[in-house]
């Protein structure tokens, strides 16, 4: 049987009497007086309330409780010599399972040209998604329940390495159809309903703004989710107030556009944070590094948020 530090000296010097039958030899070969060796079977059998060998003249046998232990004894050593051997892999080999956390919506547009090529490449690796908003992310990372996890304007906790990976843009966005229908953009904000998600600093923030420049929009509606106010949005029904990249995702160059320059805006920094004592397995590292690299790629601001230069009515023939 494989020796294992690992294991349990008591447990060792009883595997190893029952191996060769004889106190004597198990001293000689363990380099243990015998008298060490009967003290520490004799504790062993007081702490599990049954007799383990049978001892005589010609040596020791098994009792059927000796029988049993020795066999989950050679199972525990297999088992810590297969942990160890895997434990090597995982500093050579991209593997295991790992949980990453992030707000739907910025899922949405950031992971799924990611997830495909990343399991195609490191097929040994399993990933999890954790849906939560920014602060929910965080905490989740800290508390360790999640591996990593991207954060919107994290809060920086003493715990965790924060890696900066590209830029947001919060603003007002309007449907280009219902922007046409209105000469002045900003006047817009004064003429149809307000939507948003409350519970985002940025909302309050830019609420804020305009209540500071006495904008006052007729009504407001709040809602849980920013997909919802992009569809909202999206059939002409108010300004939303969402994000840059969140806008844009799955929507056709034109269909929406941010409602002005002169009006406030919030700037967001999307980052991938981890604990800094993150085991740094090989597959830890491969998926960190192409997280990192996958955010470095993410293209600039949304150019199809720009709206349309007014266009100029060509005067009637007469």
């Amino acid at each position: 049987m494989p020796e294992s530090d690992l294991l349990a000296t008591p447990l060792r010097y009883f595997a190893r009497i029952a191996e060769l039958g004889s106190f004597t030899a198990a001293a000689r070969e363990l380099c243990v007086s015998q008298p060490s060796l009967s003290v520490a079977v004799r504790k062993l059998e007081e702490a599990l309330g049954a007799p383990l060998l049978h001892r005589s003249r010609q040596g020791v046998t098994l009792t059927r409780a000796g029988e049993i232990l020795l066999e989950r004894t050679r199972q525990a050593d297999r088992a810590l010599e297969a942990a160890k051997d895997e434990m090597l892999a995982l500093e050579t080999e991209p593997r295991g399972r790992f949980t990453v956390g992030s707000h739907e919506s910025l899922a949405a547009y950031l992971l799924p040209r990611f997830m495909a090529r990343f399991l195609e490449r490191f097929p040994k690796v399993e990933l999890a998604l954790w849906n939560g908003n920014s602060r929910d992310v965080e905490r989740a990372v800290v508390e360790r329940r999640i591996d990593l996890g991207f954060v919107v304007n994290p809060e920086r906790h003493p715990d965790c390495v924060v890696q900066e990976l590209f830029t947001d843009r919060v603003g007002f966005v309007v449907s280009a159809p219902l922007l046409r229908k209105h000469a002045a953009h900003a006047a817009l904000l004064r003429e149809v309903p307000l939507i948003h998600v409350p519970a985002l600093k940025q909302t309050q923030y830019l609420l804020g703004a305009l209540a500071s420049a006495s904008i006052a929009p007729p009504s407001q509606l709040s809602c849980s989710s920013m997909e919802l106010v992009k569809s909202l949005v999206l059939d002409g029904v108010g300004v939303g107030v969402l994000p840059y990249r969140v806008a844009s995702h799955g929507v056709s160059a034109g269909r929406l556009v941010h409602l002005g320059e002169t009006l406030p805006v919030f700037d967001d920094v999307i980052t991938l944070v981890r604990r800094y004592d993150l085991p740094m397995t090989a597959g830890a590292r491969a998926l960190l590094d192409a997280l990192r690299e996958h955010g470095d790629s993410m293209p600039p601001l949304p150019e199809l948020l720009r709206p349309e230069p007014p266009r100029l009515r060509k005067p009637k023939a007469r």
